[in-house]
């Protein structure tokens, strides 16, 4: 079925990023983002942290929290729709079809 095509990554970049962090949130598969899935998603896109933080409407300091290791006291996981979004900005899924 052509709309469960949730995917566009290429094969150059899969060995960055756990491909299961791809899928649609309601998808029994999908597996939240690590702090080094995001880190990596951030240097695909070429952005500094607070051009992120515009681009998703968080502060800078959240986006930091987002990449912090999850042991460190400031670590915060980041958001099905924020990353989402920067997933879609990178390439690597397609948007929503309408």
């Amino acid at each position: 079925m052509a709309g469960n095509k949730t995917t566009c990554i290429t094969s150059e970049y899969s060995s960055d990023l756990n491909e299961r962090t791809l899928l649609l949130y309601h998808d029994p598969r999908y597996q939240p983002p690590t702090p080094t899935d995001v880190r990596n998603v951030i240097r695909h896109l070429g952005l500094t942290g607070s051009e992120v933080a515009a681009r998703v409407g968080v502060s800078a300091d959240t986006v930091r929290k987002w990449q912090a290791t999850p042991d460190s006291p400031s670590f915060k996981p980041i958001p099905y729709a924020p990353w989402r979004l920067l997933l879609i900005e990178a390439g690597l899924v397609l948007p929503p079809s309408t």
